[in-house]
């Protein structure tokens, strides 16, 4: 388990693995963040990772800003803090 914290919006959430990406997570939270494709494509999901570690599913097919995560397909790797 892993707890995620989405800075600006003040939201706190624990992540398990069968929850899906982080962006399922937002939403599941109530929040409405930018994506469009959910495969890491658009780069439209993208936010600022302030702290820990992300892992992507092979597969997936873009590439962040540096310092930025991919929403739609990115899974935390331990505790996570994202300035969305």
């Amino acid at each position: 388990m892993s707890k995620v914290t989405f800075k600006k919006s003040g939201v706190e959430a624990e992540w398990t693995g069968g929850q899906g990406s982080l962006l399922e997570l937002a939403e599941a939270k109530g929040m409405e963040l930018n994506f469009g494709c959910r495969m890491g494509r658009c780069t439209a999901c993208q936010q600022p990772l302030v702290s820990g570690e992300v892992d992507y599913p092979a597969g997936h097919q873009g590439t962040p800003e540096d310092g930025n995560i991919l929403m739609c397909c990115s899974q935390p790797k331990g505790d996570v803090v994202i300035d969305a």
